[in-house]
């Protein structure tokens, strides 16, 4: 008796384990190319000396650079990203969910981020929270943090 019931319990796991897996493939990952807009760099003098990062880079190899300074050349902060879905509106402009990690703090927690440049390519903004990722862009939504950059 004892067989038959580990038999079934096995059973029933793999039958949830298929199941979960078979879900989680629903959708395909984002393939970011090389040239995506998202990457380059990204300054605003407005956030020069504040709490909010002035200058941003993103690298196509997955990793981005945050310096307190436009004119800084030291980033303060480094991490990695995944692009999870790009798409344009139609007005044209262009979107992003990522999800980052800092790697070098201690904490390794995800920021979830929704990009939205403009047509031009030249306006990046994003909203970003510790939390969840956005679903629309609304930056007056006080669950998300706003910021705003010019193409450098």
């Amino acid at each position: 008796m004892k067989t038959r019931t580990l038999v079934s319990i096995l059973i029933l796991v793999l039958a949830v384990l298929i199941n979960t897996g078979s879900c989680a493939t629903g959708k395909k990952a984002y393939v970011a190319k090389e040239d995506e807009e998202l990457f380059g760099t990204w300054i605003n003098p407005a956030y020069d000396a504040s709490w909010i990062y002035a200058k941003v880079v993103i690298k196509p190899d997955g990793t981005w650079d945050e310096y307190s300074l436009t004119y800084s050349d030291r980033p303060i902060y480094k991490g990695e990203y995944i692009i999870t879905d790009k798409w344009t509106d139609s007005d044209g402009y262009i979107f992003y969910k990522s999800i980052i990690t800092r790697i070098d703090k201690e904490s390794h927690r995800p920021y979830y981020v929704m990009s939205k440049i403009d047509k031009t390519g030249n306006v990046y903004e994003d909203l970003w929270s510790t939390i969840q990722m956005p679903t629309e862009f609304e930056q007056d939504d006080m669950l998300y943090n706003h910021r705003i950059y010019y193409r450098q």
